[in-house]
């Protein structure tokens, strides 16, 4: 399993109408694919969104990065991770933990073809399907009537519980979301994201109203690096705090736990360093008995929260769908794990041709 050859690649493609808040919103996925000296290949990607930055992820890739796989025994996802960190230490730990989040996720899938599993099973696999929230189509930019149907749309396909996004307008979130909790009745879960909007009095204010409505979390109320404003917001407010989507590894999540400022924890593995970096992540909130929710890219997350613990959630938000070969299979509000070789995830030739950028 010597590492042959690594390449860089990378797909820029519009935003879901419901998610996008600015009609030329888009994603980029900035991805490795790995050749061992049998052919083998791997594949993994990071991403980002609304403002791109692709570019510079990928020049890191390709210019400081790749040419240390070279040789390489691929099994050694965790030592390499180890190598990768401190080699762009000095850098800071965003643009370089994204960038070695596609090396990382390309090797594991690697791994788990070679092994002929799942890449769930090569992790520890302990289940077999996972809880999922349904998210993605709830921008504040979309018409109230809108958000109430694509609400009661993902109760009526099984899922107990549906984020939506606030802390643009608070004073009409209140509304909006008390239209979606009258749709769906008592029982769903209704899950709020602010994605760091808002000031702490504000935060504080929306979070009391909202508590009137039953709201399971509050997510992301403030700039994610305010630990103490964290620490405020979950001692006065009723629902669990959630964060963590943008933290660049367990690093970033310790002085969080150990100051008791969140109840739950969202690692995106894309953002953190890979699955090595992100299944640390996971064994702490099991540690401090706290909720583990991965953020986003549910086609890695389900695979990671497989062989978590106990994760209370994925999220469910297919942007991709209409690129891949298949799509996950959902059941009762449970994403169900695949079990093809490495993660699973195949892009259709049609999607490379229209999307890779060159």
């Amino acid at each position: 399993m010597t590492i042959k050859s690594a390449r860089s690649w990378m797909l820029r493609f519009p935003s879901n109408r419901l998610a996008a808040e600015r009609s030329d919103e888009y994603f980029e996925l900035i991805g490795v694919t790995v050749v061992d000296s049998s052919g083998e290949e791997g594949t993994g990607w990071t991403f980002t969104s609304d403002y791109g930055g692709g570019e510079a992820v990928r020049a890191l890739l390709d210019v400081v990065l790749l040419p240390q796989l070279q040789g390489r025994e691929a099994a050694e996802v965790e030592v390499i991770n180890d190598e990768l960190f401190h080699r762009t230490h000095r850098l800071g730990h965003g643009i370089a933990s994204m960038a070695i989040a596609s090396i990382d996720v390309a090797l594991w899938d690697l791994v788990a073809r070679m092994r002929g599993v799942s890449l769930s099973k090569a992790l520890g696999q302990r289940r077999d399907r996972i809880p999922s929230y349904g998210s993605g189509k709830a921008s504040p930019s979309l018409p109230l009537e809108d958000l109430v149907s694509s609400s009661v749309e993902y109760i009526e396909e099984g899922f107990d519980a549906v984020k939506i996004r606030v802390g643009r307008q608070p004073d009409k979130d209140i509304e909006r979301v008390r239209a979606v909790r009258e749709a769906i009745g008592p029982e769903p879960r209704i899950l709020c994201d602010a994605n760091e909007r808002l000031s702490l009095p504000a935060a504080l204010w929306l979070g009391k109203q909202l508590g009137d409505l039953d709201i399971y979390w509050f997510e992301e109320p403030i700039l994610s690096q305010d630990i103490e404003g964290y620490k405020r917001l979950r001692s006065q407010l009723p629902m669990a705090i959630a964060s963590g989507e943008h933290f660049h590894s367990r690093r970033d999540f310790a002085p969080f736990v150990s100051a008791g400022a969140l109840d739950v924890l969202q690692p995106d593995l894309c953002f953190v360093g890979g699955f090595t970096e992100a299944l640390k992540i996971g064994e702490m909130a099991d540690t401090f008995g706290l909720a583990v929710a991965p953020h986003f890219m549910t086609v890695l997350h389900v695979h990671l929260a497989a062989a978590l613990p106990r994760p209370t959630y994925v999220e469910f938000y297919p942007f991709m769908d209409d690129l891949l070969e298949h799509g996950l299979e959902v059941a009762d509000g449970h994403v169900i794990v695949p079990d093809r070789p490495g993660h699973g995830v195949a892009f259709t030739n049609a999607a490379r041709d229209k999307y890779l950028v060159r």
